[in-house]
């Protein structure tokens, strides 16, 4: 298919809009440089998964850019979440009675990295060389590193440092693993046919040699699972989304951790087609048991509303490794959906609590009760999501992981099929435990914010990520569907 320019018009759309908004001389013109772009990316994703479910991929021609179905799931949720995240900080930071208000200056910058850490992720989908792939998930550890300590706070600096510090480090084990992918091209075809072009090592995969690629998937899943908040490698997690500015949370949580898991998503496809080679799905397996089981038991016990929707993702990154760990159609299926679902609803729950914790002054669950009646609509929002992200029917998370739990019995994992299960359960306890206490509980003394705010960008950028929380359960559309179809078939030849 002759190359159109979506995809470049993409990468550029962020960059150019960083720019713009550099040299805003208001506020407003700040604002409004950084959510067009936000719009503009939307659209270019749009347009740019309409040729991909018409022709099946768009490629550049020298090989380092590449869209196909797997990246269109990527991109989408990106393209979502960034617009509503990106539109939710006008309302956040963009004017004088804000919660959290900052000069020009300093909102210059926050909308800049933030586009730029866009730019990142829109990188990390379309790269279609592992190196390349390397390069754009370090770049998104660098852009939300400067975000996760905006405020400059002594804690946010201590959760900023935290990150950069051991993702970093991460990545360096799967910039070795990403090396040891390249020598075992090396030794299966020789230097001048050695690559790490994505295309070409799906190629080679018949020929290369197992051992090289064991070893190099131990490297990639501590490094990749390290961004991506599997247990035991989860510790920067909490600390970051915590202090983070909440439309950043909503974008480390729905976004970034996404885009780890696809570059291990992107491994994983060569590795299936190795014959009787199972070696990562007994890593995706293992991490994935680890990580909900883990994020359970720390759920039940946490008070402050960010670190716990901060568990809530490693909980939720181990259903989706889970999910592919069980294979076949059904188990990448849903564990495509659940990343879709997930984003959404989590980008959801942190913009409400945004909402609430801006309102009642804190983000300590014990300290706040009657939330529900002292603010309906945003205790509405967080009412439903929560139902939603704890997996209650007929919401879309609850789809996804039924998918995923069918998948495991099917395949006969009934083990890790059972403590799922079990995970889910204390999930669902904890969760509403906490949730209900600050919805449905008395008003406390001190009652919540009467400061007269402006709502309109909140309420546009729930409004665009609700519907989806709510109508995926219920319907899936046929493109969205076809969508993730072609992904399976691109992970699963």
């Amino acid at each position: 298919m002759s190359l159109l320019p979506y995809d470049l018009l993409l990468l550029a759309t962020p960059v150019v809009a960083a720019a713009l908004v550099m040299v805003a001389p208001s506020r407003r013109v700040a604002n409004s440089a950084a959510v067009a772009g936000g719009v503009v990316s939307a659209v270019l994703v749009l347009l740019l998964l309409s040729e991909v479910l018409s022709g099946g991929s768009v490629r550049e021609p020298y090989g380092l850019l590449a869209v196909d179905a797997l990246s269109g799931v990527l991109l989408l949720l990106l393209a979502i979440v960034g617009l509503a995240s990106v539109v939710y900080s006008v309302d956040y930071l963009g004017w004088e009675d804000s919660p959290h208000p900052v000069s020009l200056e300093r909102l210059r910058r926050y909308h800049t990295f933030v586009l730029l850490f866009l730019f990142t992720m829109f990188l990390v989908a379309e790269a279609n060389n592992l190196g390349l792939l390397w390069i754009a998930v370090e770049g998104t550890t660098l852009c939300s590193a400067l975000l996760v300590g905006f405020y400059h706070t002594k804690r946010a600096v201590e959760a900023s440092w935290k990150y950069l510090v051991l993702c970093t480090v991460g990545l360096v084990f799967a910039l070795f693993g990403t090396l040891l992918l390249y020598l075992a091209s090396e030794a299966s075809v020789g230097p001048a046919g050695a690559s790490l072009d994505w295309n070409v090592l799906i190629t080679l995969a018949p020929k290369l040699d197992p051992g090289l690629v064991r070893l190099a998937l131990v490297f990639l899943f501590i490094g990749y699972g390290t961004k991506a908040g599997f247990a035991p490698l989860h510790v920067w997690l909490p600390d970051a989304h915590s202090e983070a500015p909440t439309p950043v949370s909503a974008l480390l949580s729905a976004g970034l951790l996404k885009c780890a898991v696809y570059a291990l998503l992107r491994v994983d496809a060569i590795t299936v087609r190795m014959p009787g080679f199972s070696f990562a799905t007994w890593l995706f397996l293992g991490f994935g048991l680890l990580s909900v089981l883990l994020a359970a038991l720390f759920i039940l016990v946490q008070r402050d509303l960010k670190r716990l929707l901060a568990y809530h993702s490693v909980e939720h990154m181990g259903i989706i490794s889970i999910g592919i760990g069980f294979g076949g159609f059904l188990g990448l299926f849903g564990a495509l959906f659940h990343m879709i679902n997930h984003a959404a609803t989590k980008a959801t729950l942190f913009l409400a609590g945004g909402n609430l914790s801006a309102s009642a002054h804190t983000k300590d669950l014990e300290e706040v009760s009657g939330a529900l009646t002292a603010l309906p609509a945003t205790g509405t929002v967080l009412l439903v999501g929560g139902l939603a992200l704890a997996g209650v029917p007929p919401f879309s998370v609850f789809t996804s992981e039924f998918l995923i739990l069918t998948a495991g019995f099917a395949s006969g994992d009934w083990a890790a099929s059972a403590l799922l299960l079990l995970a889910l359960a204390i999930v669902f306890g904890g969760l509403m435990m906490h949730l209900m206490r600050a919805l449905l509980g008395a008003r406390p003394h001190q009652g919540f914010s009467t400061v007269p705010r402006r709502f309109l960008a909140t309420a546009l950028a729930l409004g665009l990520l609700f519907p989806i929380v709510v109508g995926l359960g219920l319907l899936l559309p046929s493109p969205l569907s076809e969508l993730l179809r072609q992904a399976v078939k691109v992970v699963n030849g």
